[in-house]
C-alpha cells in the first residue's frame, strides 16, 4: 500500500512539473507580446503619416 501511494504522489508531481512548465511557456509569451505591443504603440505615431487636418 506504500508503495502504491508513492508511486502516485511521484506520478502526480511528475504531471505537476510539467504543468508548471506549460503555464511558465504560456505566460512568457503573452508577456511578450504585452511588451511588444507597447513598443508598437509607443512608436506607432512616429511612423503614422500626419493626416491632411492637422
Amino acid at each position: 500500500m506504500v508503495i502504491k501511494a508513492r508511486l502516485i504522489l511521484a506520478l502526480v508531481f511528475l504531471v505537476l512539473s510539467v504543468l508548471v512548465d506549460f503555464t511558465s511557456t504560456i505566460l512568457s509569451v503573452l508577456s511578450d507580446g504585452a511588451l511588444v505591443a507597447v513598443a508598437v504603440t509607443l512608436v506607432w505615431p512616429i511612423f503614422k503619416p500626419a493626416s491632411k487636418d492637422q
